[in-house]
C-alpha cells in the first residue's frame, strides 16, 4: 500500500502538555495524531523520518513536562476513516464553530467546515482558536485582507464571513494549498484567493488586515515582508508562539513602526494584535 508509516507513542505528564506536544510535531511532516489517556501517538512517513527530527521540538528541553517515546513500523492506513474517529467539532464561542464535512449544520450564524487532511488549522490547537477569537472581533466590513501560512483556509473562511471585501490566502505548502482551495468550495467563498507561494508573492499590494499562525522562526523571516504590505494603519494579528516569546516579537515589530496592542493566551500559547503607528 505505498510507503510505510511509523507509529510514535509519546507518554506525557503531566497530560496538560500534549496540546503543546501535537502542536509543535504538527510543524513537522506527522500526518496524524490519536490522543490516548497517558500522551499521544503520532504517524510519520518512513521516509519522511530523519535523524533527529524531534531535537528542535522545545517542550523536550522543557522541566515542566517529563515525555518518553517508543516507536513502532507499520503499514499504510485509513487516514480518513482515523480523521473521522478522531475530530470533534469546535466551538470558537457562542457564533462561530468549526466542525467537518460529516458533522450535522449548526444553528449558529458562523457555521465553518473544515477538513483538516495534512494541513495545519482544524480549530483544536489554541493558536488556531486565539487568531479566529482576535478575527470574529474585527470589524471587517469591506477590508482587504492576507493570511500568510493558511494551513486549511480557516481563518480567511471566517474573515469572509465577518465581511471581508479581498483575500489573499497564502502557504508554501503544496498540500495547504489544495487544502484551502476545498475548504473554500465547501464554504461556498467567492472572496477569497489561494496562493501556493511565500510571502514574498505579496509584494507590491497592501493590506488592511494580515494574518499568521506559522512558527516563531517562520514569523520573523516574514517581519519584513509585512512591513512592505501595510498600509499606514494596518492591523498585524500574529500567532504560533509561546508567551515567553512576546516581548521579543514586540520589540522586532517596533522596528517596522507596529505598536503591540493587546494579546490572548491559552496554555502559553499567545496570538496577539498590533497597529501600524
Amino acid at each position: 500500500m505505498g510507503d510505510s508509516y511509523l507509529a510514535i507513542n509519546f507518554k506525557v505528564s503531566p497530560i496538560s502538555g500534549r496540546d503543546i506536544l501535537i502542536a509543535e510535531l504538527s510543524y513537522l511532516s506527522f500526518e496524524m495524531f490519536e490522543e490516548k489517556i497517558e500522551g499521544v501517538i503520532a504517524y510519520i512517513k518512513k521516509s519522511a523520518y530523519k535523524d533527529g527530527i524531534l531535537n528542535n521540538v522545545r517542550i523536550f528541553n522543557s522541566n515542566e513536562f517529563k515525555i518518553s517515546y517508543k516507536i513502532q513500523e507499520i503499514q499504510n492506513k485509513n487516514w480518513n476513516e482515523q480523521w473521522e474517529q478522531n475530530f470533534d467539532p469546535v466551538d470558537i464561542n457562542e457564533n462561530c464553530i468549526i466542525r467537518a464535512p460529516f458533522h450535522k449544520p449548526s444553528n449558529k450564524p458562523y457555521d465553518i467546515i473544515i477538513k483538516p487532511e495534512m494541513s495545519f488549522g482544524t480549530g483544536h490547537h489554541e493558536t488556531t482558536k486565539l487568531m479566529l477569537e482576535f478575527i470574529y472581533e474585527e470589524d471587517l466590513e469591506n477590508k482587504t485582507l492576507c493570511d500568510v501560512g493558511c494551513g486549511t483556509g480557516v481563518l480567511s473562511i471566517l474573515s469572509e464571513k465577518k465581511g471581508v471585501k479581498k483575500i489573499d490566502a497564502i502557504d508554501i505548502d503544496i498540500n495547504s494549498y489544495n487544502n484551502t482551495l476545498d475548504n473554500i468550495e465547501r464554504n461556498s467563498c467567492k472572496k477569497i484567493n489561494a496562493i501556493h507561494a511565500s510571502s514574498e508573492m505579496l509584494l507590491g499590494n497592501k493590506y488592511d488586515i494580515i494574518l499568521s499562525n506559522i512558527t516563531l522562526n517562520g514569523l520573523v523571516e516574514n517581519f519584513e515582508n509585512f512591513n512592505s504590505i501595510s498600509k499606514a494603519n494596518t492591523i498585524l494579528i500574529l500567532s504560533g508562539f509561546y508567551k515567553d516569546d512576546l516581548n521579543y516579537i514586540s520589540e522586532l515589530l517596533t522596528k517596522f513602526k507596529f505598536d503591540f496592542t493587546d494579546y490572548k493566551m491559552k496554555n502559553d500559547w499567545v496570538a496577539a494584535r498590533y497597529y501600524r503607528n
